[in-house]
């Protein structure tokens, strides 16, 4: 069957097609494409295991952990496979909806118009969509399970090939620090080369994003020392429902919010509910009642803020600390 395909096809002409003959043969190609990942998909779902998809395929082990994901998505929400089989969505649409699923539950993706937008939207246009189906539907609980086992699974591997590779995948708080920090590296690395003013340009956005990883890693900076008082800014968005996320990569369970606060410069900002700022605070803040403060050790925040005790007072004003 396969090979047959693979006749028909050297046999189409495309040399001597004009646009609109190759615009069509796109068009059906990515038809035809989705079949075969919906056909993909299921084989991978029936065997369950990446390391027999990789093997039977000799994929990557990125491509086979996607294969089996989308196996089981199809499997629990059919019309997701349906319309990927007929050609309505994309491999890269159903990526989209597990990763929507992984933060909130297959069943809520199934209740909500994420299928129908996919239908209509390019995978990479859905963004804002995703990004607020995931704030209305995750529960802190979930998010909590999410990135413990982000934090279980993270992994990274050097490549030895024509350009060596380095690939790293993190839980959505190291990855959005690791962002910043190199963001802010590639912006000075812009600067370095003359910025918005140069008429040349020296290096591409992706060469500055390579290079400034380097530097980060070997500490290998030439350009002139940054003021202490600049540091990368992780922009954390909270909500007045106790909600909270990262902005570009994805909410937050409550505990980590709270351990951010430990260890961040917090600036307060409010806004309406159109989206204009009302409110400004300030990055440094006072104590302003003795009484109401306890001193606790690096052992006790971690019993707060990660195994759920609680700070108490007894009947003799002193501090201690109670088990969940």
């Amino acid at each position: 069957m396969f090979e047959d395909w693979s006749c028909q096809l050297s046999t189409i002409d495309i040399a001597s097609a004009d646009e609109r003959a190759l615009r069509r043969l796109l068009a059906g190609l990515a038809r035809h494409r989705g079949a075969v990942d919906a056909f993909e998909a299921r084989v991978a779902g029936l065997l369950g295991e990446a390391s027999m998809v990789r093997g039977a395929s000799r994929c990557t082990q990125r491509e086979a952990d996607r294969a089996v994901a989308r196996g089981n998505l199809i499997e629990a929400l059919p019309a997701a496979g349906e319309a990927l089989a007929a050609g309505e969505i994309s491999g890269a649409h159903l990526d989209t909806l597990a990763r929507a699923a992984e933060r909130t539950t297959i069943d809520s993706v199934a209740e909500s118009q994420l299928l129908q937008i996919a239908r209509c939207k390019p995978a990479d246009a859905m963004n804002r969509q995703v990004s607020e189906f995931v704030r209305a539907n995750a529960h802190d609980g979930d998010l909590a399970a999410r990135l413990a086992r982000q934090r279980r699974n993270r992994r990274g591997c050097l490549i030895a090939g024509e350009m060596g590779v380095l690939h790293v995948e993190w839980d959505d708080t190291t990855f959005a620090d690791v962002r910043c920090r190199i963001n802010d590296e590639a912006d000075r690395l812009f600067h370095q080369d003359g910025g918005r003013d140069s008429r040349d340009n020296m290096h591409t956005p992706e060469q500055r994003r390579a290079d400034a990883v380097a530097a980060l890693i070997l500490g290998a900076s030439s350009g002139p020392a940054r003021p202490p008082a600049v540091r990368n800014q992780m922009v954390i968005v909270a909500h007045a429902d106790g909600s909270a996320h990262i902005a570009g990569v994805g909410p937050l369970p409550r505990h980590e919010v709270e351990r951010l606060a430990c260890v961040s410069d917090l600036f307060g900002l409010v806004f309406s509910a159109d989206g204009q700022p009302l409110w400004l605070g300030d990055r440094v803040r006072l104590a302003t009642d003795i009484d109401n403060l306890a001193l606790v050790c690096k052992h006790d925040h971690h019993l707060i803020h990660d195994k759920g005790w609680r700070v108490v007072r007894d009947a003799s004003g002193a501090w201690t600390l109670a088990p969940p």
